[in-house]
């Protein structure tokens, strides 16, 4: 009769199985519901290693783009320090004549 029951709370809705197991808990029920929550353990271990891998790779993503940002100010600066440079060339040539 015991795995009886165990088939057929297997067939059972959850919120089924949570209002029997208020107000009917047995042994077989303990059972199905531990077997539910191992599937649902299971699919959130590897819903969450998915996730991090995501999360890796948007943080190498991240570091890519602070790389590029890092090269891109540093030919700013460059053109910057070029600009400055032939302001004061053309300052000077302005005095000079």
């Amino acid at each position: 009769m015991e795995l009886l029951d165990r088939s057929r709370y297997r067939l059972c809705e959850d919120s089924k199985l949570l209002e029997e197991a208020k107000y009917n808990p047995t042994a077989e029920l303990a059972v199905v519901l531990a077997e539910r929550l191992e599937e649902v353990q299971f699919e959130n271990a590897k819903e969450i290693d998915e996730l991090q891998e995501r999360a890796d790779d948007f943080e190498r993503e991240a570091n890519k783009l602070d790389d590029r940002i890092y090269e891109l100010q540093q030919k700013i600066d460059v053109l910057e320090l070029m600009l400055d440079t032939r302001d004061d060339t053309i300052e000077e040539l302005r005095k000079g004549n």
